[in-house]
Order: C-alpha cells, then structure tokens, then sequence
C-alpha cells in the first residue's frame, strides 16, 4: 500500500476519531503539499471536497489540513471507509463523535440541531466518503450542506462525485473542489519524493516517470519500492494487483468494461462514447465523475484515462483488445474527418484493407499533426506488402512522411515509384502527376542541399492547379529555405509572404505555421530579434489555443528558445528548448537536430564542455537511429564539434574540423540544411575564431574583415556583430589598439539595439582585459513595459522593431487589416502588437499613441 493510498489501513479503526488529538498519525515520510494545503486553509468555503481515484493522496491531504486547525476548532474525523451510510447511521456517529444526544424528529432535523447547537467551532471531515451511490445519504448532506451553519466546515474526501447541487455552492463561493489534477504530483514534488526515498535520477528519467504516471501518486510511490532506476514497467504486477483492488473492484461491471476499452483509444469524448455500444454516454460520464478519466489540456470536450492506468489496463489479460470497439471507433473517427485516429484504430481491429482506403484521404497537412508522420512510417509495417505503391496519392503520402523524418534516401527511391503511374489515362491527369512529382522532387532535393531545387519548384508552381494549394505552399517554403541558404533574403522574404498568403486564404494555421517558421528564420538572420520573438510566442499561441500540436509546434518552440538565449534569458531559454526538443523526439522530426545544436551551445556559453559533449554524442546517435539521411546533419554536427574543440582550447582540431565543413559546403556546391542558413558565412567566423586560438592575428582579421564586408552586404546584421566582435580581437592582438576600438564599439552599439546580448556575454567571458574595459554590464533584455518614471526620453528597448513598424503604419492612417496585408502577419497579431504599443506608451488610444510617440522621438 502506498504512503499516498488514502490513509494506511494500519491508522484505521472503527472507533471514529473526534478530536484534533486523537487524529491518524502523519506518516514519518511524507511529501508535504504546501501548494494545495494554503488554498484549502486560507479559504473560508463551508465545502472542502478532495475528488479522485484511490492512492492520490486525498486523507493524508485532510490530515494535514486537521493538524492545522487553528485553537479553538474542534476536529471531527470519520473514517466511512467507502462503504454506504444511511443519514440516521451519520446522524448516530456523530452524536457519539461530539458527545452528545440527538434531538426527537427526522434525521434531517435532527443532524441540523445537532450541529447548530454545538458551541465551537466544527470541522467534519469525512474520509473515503461511500463508493457506490448512496442517494439518501447524498440528499440528506446536499441539503446540509445549503444551509449556512455558523462555525461549521466539512472537509469530504471522494472517489466518486456526491449528488450535490455542487454549481450553486460555487457560485455562492461555498466550494472550494481539489480533483485528480490537482492532486497529481508535479515536476518538483516528484524530484523531492526521489530525493526522499534516496533515488538517483537525471532530469531527463523524472520527466519520463512524471509523464508515465502522470503524477499519481500511489503508482510513483510503487514503482519507487520496485527497484532503481524507478519504472512503472518494472512494477508492472504490483501495480495491475493495486488497481484490481483499488480501482477496479469497486467498480460496476459496465464501468470495468467500459474502462478496458477506453484504455484502447487515443482519446474519448461523450459523442463517440455514445456511438460504441460497449461504453454509452451514460458510462463516459461517470467514468468522469470519479475521475478516472482526465480531461485533455487545450483539446475541448476530449478526455482519456490516466496514462498509467491505461498502460497497466491494456497490458492486464483479463481486459482483451476489444476489436469490434476498434471498428466502430475508426467508422466514427472517419465519419467527423479525424482520419489519423480512424487508420489507427482499423489497423488495431485488423482490417488493413479499411486502414487503406482511408489513407486515400490523408493530406500533406495532415503528415503535420502530432506523430503523424511517424505512425505512417510505423504502419506500413501492418499494411499490405507494397500497398503504399498502389495508388498515386499513396505514393505521394508515403514520400511525405519519409521526407519530414529526414529519411531522404528512401524518399527518393518512394518518388520514384510515381513513374510507374505515367503516362496517365489523360492529358490533365498526366499534367498534374507531373507538377505534383516535380513538386515533391523539389522539396526533396532542397532537403538534400541541390541547388537544382529551385528549377523544380518554380515549374511545378506554374503547372500546379489553384486545387493544389498545399503543394504551392510547400514549393514557396523549398524556395524561401534556398534563398536564404544562397544569402538572397530578399527572395526569401517574398516567397515566406507568398507562402503565408496562401494558407491564410485557405484558413489552414498548420500551413501558416510551416511558413511561420521560415519567416522567423529571416527575421533572426536580419537581425530582428524582438520581431521574431513576438511571431514566436504569438504563432504557438494560436496553435495551443486551437489545440493543434506536432511537428510546427516544435520547431516554434526551438526557435523561440534559441532567441530567448540570443537575448541572455538562459534559464527561459534551456526550459523552451528541452519542451521543444521532447515534442520532436515524439513527432521524430528531424528538426530536434536545431534542438541539439541549440543546447550544445547553451552547454558551451556555460563552460559545460563534458555536458556538450554528451548532447553531441546523442544528437548523432538519434539521427543514426532515426535514419536520417548523413547529409541532413552532418555538417552541422561537425561544425559544433569544432567549436566544442575551441572551448576546450583544442585550436588545430577545431581547425580541421571546421575547414573540412567549409570546403565540403564550397567544393561540393551544397546549400546549408534545413534551419541551419547561415552555416556557409558561421564556419567562416569559427574558422577565423580557430585561426586567433592558434596564434595568427593576421589571417583571422583578413577572414573576419571579409566576412563582415559579405555580412553587411547580405544583411546578416546579428551575425556582423559576432564578426565585429572577433575582429576587435584580431586588431589588438596585432597591436592596433586604436583601430580595434571602432569595431568594438559599433558591435557593442549594435548588439544593444538588436537586443542580441548573447555575443557581448560570450565575449565577456573569454575576451582580454582591454575588451573587458568596454563591457562593463552587459544589457538587459527589453522590459515589457516601460519604466515608470517621469524621464520623457526612454530606452530604444522599449517597442521592438516590428512594434515600430505597426505604429508608423498606423501613424500613417492606416487600418489594422491594411497593416496585416503590409506585414505579412495575421489581423490578430497587428492587434496584439496595438495593444502592446499602448501599454508601454501608457495611453488608451491610436491617436495618443502616435502623439506620444513623436514626442519622444520614436516617429517623425
């Protein structure tokens, strides 16, 4: 029995427990709930009730709460031990309870006299309150507990929720309810239960087990005395044995029944709970009321069970895999347009023939909901031999989810099994088979770095029917990748613009996403920081709030972790990039590699080298095991071994390293992978910063000099200020103080406009005492709002650059849709940025805004 199973049967009698000092003992090694125990405490709600499944830790919970009732109060503990009472059964224990004799009349009237009568303060607690449904004892507490008895308070701890007119206790701020969610431990009360129990862990196995269990205590508390490391896996038949006992025994038959087959499914709601003739709404519905099922966070109306009970349901030989549930799930899946869930639950009722024909209408935007691609890749193992190369949109779907995992190798030879359907029976069907090929071939040759990508996908833009829309997006965002690899950000901007255009006529925010991404990319690589962060944070925004995760979400997170960092927000920054890079692993997209080299160098900016060395090593082995094709990361890979080697002081090893990746991105004519655009121009900076470890000035200020020149040229501005930084170095180490101070300064100018200060840390940390000389603090990130004081002159920090450009639109008179058309940016997104300008420029108004604006100097 765990420590958070309720009370122990040990402290359990019947005699009850009236009195404060005669309370069940707190166990000696217990997680103290502060979080929980000050909002139960501090409220002055007559109805405390604790909802959830056994072992949440609901008794030990009150228990805590009765050993801090204030002098005065007098505690009243009955134990019902989930077993059904009668109102004159209640009505006699707690007579005995206080000591007293019942007054004449009915029950009702006589538990009221009872409690009005007494002469203190009281706090019932009721523990384990009956199981089964107990409708009399349920109508005569409702009616109770309606009634404002002063001095009185009930605690009531519940498996299952009482038939009590609970909307109107809330409503009158007589409710104070704590359920499974609640009481779920989270991330830092696990750490302590480890640390308690003398456990060792990584913070990468506490997230697993959090995640496993979903924070339910009883089943931590069990895998915990199962052995080391801690895993549910590994307690799997103490575990099965407590939830036959706790969970499953009290449970009616259909609800036992009911449960086994929601453990099978991705996800449930009342509408399909209805359509399977095993569950019922009637099922669903209770299963709710006693918590065993949990609502999903931002997916409305949508539940599933608790993911260690499901784990352990489906893994027990008494609860079968119900195929013909299966079947009717998929039917219902289909028939609302959920086709992911639909293929999963044929494939799981064995009909392969069902799974294919509804793969048929499968779209490219559908390969970015959450595993999509990868549970594609996973099935085609239980599918037909070669039923993917029968049908052209098969083929077409199959190379698609090869190309987001990276397996580009196999995705060329996928492609090439289109031929096989040309020349087709017409000349329109023939015309778009080819368009839709060249398509895909452009794509996928932009992902293997050939410049002959664009060529394909300008000739499929102009074959490609108004119908393919998708297919024109996805061509935009090839072109806008190559642009920006090739350093032509203007082209890039205009086919990101293109791109976005088109998936905001089609109202597909999954598609805007994609695009979003690489428009933020060129935002980072013109300098504009604050601008991307902004188009960051609002973007997942608009994802979390229409419940859509997956591939896009990922990578917004990663990149909004590797701008928190270029902003010095490390601790923000290592917290999104870790979320980010554990949704890629679940997606097993290959953009966890930007994942990896983002915390490679948060590792080295720290002087974490053995930690750097880890996440290098890991990042090769997950693109091995994910089978991503070598030329997907290669280069990136090495590049960051390189710097890896200049943080260890190892110069002539990052020399070589670094010059291998440069002549290979210079011999061999490739474009730099995905995400990683600027990797051509940043090798030239590591190799400049290599040649200054070794000793020669000289040549590093040659190289930085004409890399600043390219950088300018190009409009890297966040990486001319690296290089600006360098080549201060290089002068002063040649002994030309004077001429190395004018660089510096511009850097150091321009790193607190672009609010980059990232570059001035790292500088800080390894530069020379003259450097040090021109850093005394690094700045501070942008405030969100403006200091508060009565200077009319504020920092240039106060509106990002894209807040600027929102206000001088409006300046100019425009509306906010003709500024979302200007920009490029949705309608929502111009008035988020409106309502930030008037904040920071403390005004309520357009019109106030732009006068205070000129007045400080921000518009002309």
């Amino acid at each position: 029995m765990s420590q958070y199973d309720d009370i122990p049967r040990s402290s359990r009698s019947g005699t009850p427990r009236p009195l404060a000092s005669r309370l069940p003992a707190l166990p000696a090694r217990h997680i103290a709930r502060p979080r929980l125990l000050q909002r139960l405490l501090t409220g002055q709600q007559r109805l405390n009730l604790l909802l959830a499944p056994a072992g949440f830790g609901k008794s030990l919970l009150l228990n805590e709460c009765a050993h801090q009732a204030r002098p005065g109060v007098q505690v009243v503990w009955l134990d019902l031990r989930g077993q059904t009472l009668t109102p004159d059964e209640l009505l006699g224990r707690l007579a005995s309870a206080l000591g007293r004799e019942p007054r004449a009349g009915g029950t009702d009237e006589a538990l009221e006299g009872l409690l009005r009568s007494h002469g203190q303060p009281l706090w019932i607690v009721l523990d384990d309150y009956p199981r089964q449904d107990a409708p009399a004892l349920d109508r005569c507490l409702g009616d109770l507990l309606e009634r404002d008895i002063p001095g009185l308070r009930w605690w009531i701890a519940s498996r299952r929720r009482p038939d009590w007119n609970l909307p109107r206790l809330l409503l009158q701020g007589d409710l104070l309810e704590i359920d499974a969610a609640d009481l779920a431990l989270d991330a830092e009360e696990v750490a302590r239960l480890l640390q308690q129990q003398q456990t060792p862990h990584a913070a990468d196995s506490l997230a697993a087990l959090l995640e496993d269990s979903g924070g339910w205590p009883a089943m931590l508390s069990l895998a915990l005395r199962a052995g080391s490391p801690p895993a549910l896996e590994s307690a799997a038949p103490v575990l099965q044995d407590y939830l036959r006992r706790e969970i499953l025994a009290p449970l009616p038959a259909p609800l036992r029944q009911a449960l086994g087959i929601l453990a099978h499914l991705p996800r449930c709601n009342t509408e399909l709970c209805r359509h399977l003739r095993s569950v019922g709404a009637t099922a669903f519905e209770q299963l709710c009321q006693r918590q065993l099922l949990r609502r999903l966070a931002g997916d409305g109306g949508w539940y599933q069970p608790w993911p260690a009970l499901a784990r352990l349901l489906c893994g027990m030989p008494d609860t079968p895999a119900p195929l013909h549930s299966f079947l009717e799930a998929s039917q219902w899946f289909a028939a609302h347009g959920k086709i992911h869930e639909a293929v999963q639950q044929a494939l799981a009722a064995g009909h392969a023939e069902l799974a294919v024909s509804l793969l048929r209408g499968y779209s490219q935007d559908q390969m970015m909901i959450e595993q999509s691609a990868a549970h594609l890749l996973q099935w085609r193992e239980r599918l037909p031999p070669g039923i993917l190369r029968t049908k052209p949109h098969l083929v077409l779907l199959h190379t698609w989810a090869l190309i987001i995992c990276a397996r580009l190798d196999e995705a060329q030879d996928c492609l090439q099994d289109l031929a096989r359907f040309l020349p087709a029976a017409d000349a329109q069907r023939q015309r778009r088979y080819l368009a839709q090929y060249q398509a895909t071939l452009g794509v996928l040759q932009r992902q293997f770095g050939l410049a002959s990508a664009h060529r394909h996908c300008l000739d499929a833009l102009e074959d490609l029917d108004e119908s393919a829309w998708a297919q024109h997006i996805l061509c935009h965002q090839a072109l806008a990748q190559q642009a920006m690899a090739e350093g032509d950000l203007s082209g890039a901007r205009q086919h990101c613009q293109n791109g976005l255009r088109l998936a905001r006529q089609q109202h597909n925010l999954r598609f805007e996403a994609l695009l979003s991404v690489e428009h933020i990319h060129l935002l980072a690589l013109c300098g504009n920081h604050g601008h991307a962060l902004d188009y960051a944070e609002q973007m997942l925004s608009d994802l979390d709030n229409a419940g859509q995760r997956g591939p896009m979400t990922a990578r917004l997170r990663l990149l909004r972790g590797t701008l928190l960092a270029a902003r010095g927000d490390a601790a923000a920054a290592m917290d999104c990039l870790r979320q980010g890079l554990d949704e890629a692993e679940d997606c097993q997209d290959a953009y966890l590699l930007f994942g990896y080299q983002a915390l490679i160098a948060c590792a080295l900016d720290r002087g974490e080298t053995e930690c750097a060395h880890r996440l290098l090593l890991n990042a090769e082995r997950r693109m091995q095991q994910l089978q991503t094709t070598e030329i997907r990361y290669r280069d990136v890979l090495q590049l960051a071994r390189g710097e890896l080697w200049l943080a260890e002081d190892e110069a002539q090893k990052a020399r070589d390293d670094i010059h291998a990746v440069l002549l290979r991105l210079q011999d061999n004519v490739l474009l730099a992978p995905t995400g990683f655009y600027d990797l051509l121009p940043r090798a030239r900076l590591l190799l400049a910063r290599a040649h200054l470890a070794l000793g020669d000035s000289a040549k590093a200020g040659y190289e930085l000099q004409g890399l600043l020149e390219d950088c300018h040229y190009l409009g890297l501005r966040g990486l001319a200020c690296e290089c600006q930084l360098e080549l201060a170095e290089a002068l002063y180490l040649q002994g030309q103080q004077s001429l190395a101070e004018t660089p510096l300064r511009d850097a150091i100018d321009d790193c607190r406009h672009l609010a980059l200060r990232q570059p001035l840390l790292a500088m800080a940390r390894r530069g020379s005492p003259w450097i040090q000389r021109f850093l005394p603090g690094p700045p501070a990130p942008a405030p969100a709002e403006p200091p508060r004081s009565g200077s009319d002159t504020p920092p240039v920090e106060v509106l990002s650059l894209r807040e600027l450009e929102v206000l001088d639109l409006i300046a100019q008179g425009c509306s906010n849709q003709q500024i979302a058309e200007r920009l490029a940016i949705s309608l929502h997104t111009v008035k988020t940025h409106a309502r930030r300008i008037n904040i920071k420029l403390e005004v309520e108004r357009r019109t106030q805004a732009v006068a205070r604006a000129k007045s400080l100097g921000l518009l002309r």
